[in-house]
């Protein structure tokens, strides 16, 4: 009796082993026992060093508070760390690329100092690799799906940018650059242009190339110019502006509310403007619809004379 005993126990081990993946997996073994994740201790940083940062003291100091006031749970604590000393390095230096440093790199190692019932104590030195200022190489206009002279000559686009060959990059420099080269396109009629931007690194010469492949589109001229409720004087003064068969441009529009601002009714605004847009003609319709206010309407007759 005692072997059939045993025989049918070593058999029921057995089976009970063999289907244990399932057992867990349905959930019919104990948590206890199932979620051995929960006997893994949570973590506290005693102590952390920064390595490498270029960050200002007050503001390492304030990174390593937060990393030691924190109590780690997830078992990926080192990559959320890590995480957390990246956000870190970018809130705490925002003029790095005004500066030339592109791209950053952290990396983390660590080792226990002391262990108490459900908490690891350990010290975690952050590694950070800044890398080094880069500086200008050059700036490269491409024009995609040309077929016609380009709108502008390549050494007048170069032109827009503040940031000369050579010179320690600047994000802040670039953008203004870029801004302007928009504007410029938009102030010849191509108000469609695209321009896709690509900066190239290179770590070995520490160098940057800036890269814009620009889609012109259709130039587009003015159409049929609309004008309701405006004086005739000041009408007549909008329309020499904005000829039909001249190129689109937004600031024509801009300039006459700002330079007529008194003679105009109160609130009128350019952005009030309707805009008809006809690619298939590549021509704007514009529609101005001025409120009709009397006492607005006075000024204008009583000061028009000054502005003819």
């Amino acid at each position: 009796m005692a072997c059939l005993l045993g025989s049918r126990l070593a058999r029921d081990i057995g089976a009970l082993v063999k289907f244990l993946p399932l057992l867990l997996a349905v959930g019919m073994v104990p948590m206890a026992q199932a979620q051995s994740s929960n006997d893994r201790p949570k973590v506290a940083f005693d102590v952390v060093e920064l390595e490498g940062t270029l960050l200002p003291k007050a503001v390492q100091e304030q990174l390593v508070a937060s990393l030691k006031q924190r109590v780690w749970e997830d078992s990926n604590w080192v990559a959320d760390a890590e995480r957390m000393v990246i956000g870190g390095e970018t809130d705490g230096w925002p003029d790095r690329e005004n500066q030339g440093y592109l791209g950053f790199s952290v990396s983390a190692w660590w080792k226990p100092l002391r262990r108490e019932p459900g908490l690891l104590h350990v010290q975690v030195t952050f590694h950070v690799n800044e890398g080094q200022p880069k500086r200008l190489e050059k700036i490269q206009f491409r024009y995609v799906d040309h077929v016609w002279e380009p709108g502008f000559a390549s050494d007048d686009l170069r032109k827009l940018f503040p940031l000369n060959d050579g010179e320690i990059y600047s994000r802040d420099k670039y953008q203004a650059g870029l801004s302007a080269l928009g504007d410029a396109y938009a102030e010849r009629g191509f108000i469609d242009c695209t321009i896709n931007q690509t900066i190239a690194t290179d770590d070995v010469k520490q160098t940057v190339v800036l890269v814009m492949d620009i889609t012109e589109g259709e130039k587009y001229r003015w159409g049929n110019i609309h004008v309701i409720g405006l004086d005739p004087t000041i009408e007549t003064v909008l329309r020499s502006r904005l000829v039909t068969g001249n190129a689109v441009s937004r600031k024509l529009v801009r300039d006459f509310y700002q330079e007529y601002k008194s003679l105009l009714p109160v609130g009128a605004s350019p952005e009030a403007v309707k805009w008809d847009r006809d690619a298939k003609r590549a021509i704007v319709d514009l529609t101005f619809d001025f409120p009709l206010l009397l006492h607005n309407q006075f000024i204008i007759r009583t000061n028009v004379s000054g502005y003819c």
